[in-house]
């Protein structure tokens, strides 16, 4: 496979706490995606029109700006937010998780035994500016419970959550792209505060610690970097939305049950293909029984 990590990729990964590896997908691994993106934004915009919120449904523009026109008009409709999980809940998801060149990228990094954590996210930042700025954090900060700084932190250093941060469009400083501080993993797990808008941001002055990386991706490239490694994202001062799907990945048998009681995963590769679990299964999983 031409987008294997090389040796000297891996290690620049354990010293730098991320790797960009470019070209891994093709246009039309995003096709299907876009389909159960679409129809999410028909149910909204129809959910939105039927309650005299918006006066159309847009239908007639395009996929990158469709979702920008609904919000604006609808103000403090349903669709207000930035990620989505089951709303897009898919076979199609599925697909993109098991997808062969993804998962060879991951084993080369985490071995061959790797799980699917349920938390992935389709993220849209909007053309808002400032507004749409998500600032500097650890993933880990995030698996604290309800991620309030004052509980007891109950993620484990030696959980190891490797995300695959994927653009639907090429990214840049202009749009949104990510920024990460290499090495900064080797920092472990850091204790946060929250700001004034509520989030999650560290103490410390993290950028003190290495080189901020701007990383700039073309549609078809994937970033991948660890729990414990800081990242944020910037402002988009573009008018299109910078869409992206983020996709988690941990060795099986990793201690995460308090994660995976919250979003279901499944078996997604392992040396002993008969414990590897189709979407049917992982489907029964994230659905609940119907009552009795």
């Amino acid at each position: 496979m031409d987008n294997l990590p090389t040796t000297a990729q891996r290690q620049s990964f354990d010293e730098r706490g991320y790797l960009l590896v470019q070209g891994v997908l093709d246009e039309e691994d995003f096709a299907p995606l876009r389909r159960v993106i679409s129809a999410a934004i028909d149910h909204y915009a129809k959910k939105l029109y039927d309650q005299g919120k918006i006066s159309g449904l847009y239908k007639d523009l395009s996929f990158y700006h469709r979702l920008t026109r609904i919000q604006r008009e609808s103000q403090k409709g349903p669709l207000l937010g930035w990620n989505w999980n089951k709303e897009v809940f898919s076979r199609e998801v599925y697909e993109l998780l098991t997808h062969p060149k993804i998962l060879d990228i991951v084993a080369s990094l985490i071995g061959p035994e790797i799980t699917v954590n349920g938390d992935y996210w389709i993220r849209f930042k909007m053309p808002t500016g400032g507004e749409s700025v998500f600032p500097w954090h650890q993933d880990s900060i995030y698996y604290n419970g309800n991620a309030d700084p004052d509980q007891q932190v109950i993620f484990s250093e030696e959980s190891e959550i490797l995300t695959v941060w994927i653009p639907m469009v090429d990214v840049d400083e202009h749009n949104g792209c990510l920024q990460i501080i290499p090495g900064s993993h080797k920092q472990g797990l850091r204790p946060p505060r929250r700001d004034e808008n509520g989030r999650l941001v560290p103490i410390e002055d993290v950028e003190s610690w290495g080189e901020v990386q701007n990383v700039c991706m073309k549609v078809g490239d994937i970033l991948v970097f660890g729990n414990l490694t800081f990242h944020r994202s910037l402002e988009n001062t573009s008018e299109d939305i910078r869409w992206s799907i983020d996709l988690r990945y941990s060795p099986t048998g990793s201690p995460l049950e308090w994660l995976l009681q919250k979003w279901p995963g499944f078996i997604a590769h392992s040396e002993q293909p008969e414990t590897v679990e189709s979407w049917e299964m992982w489907e029964a999983k994230r659905t609940p029984p119907d009552p009795i």
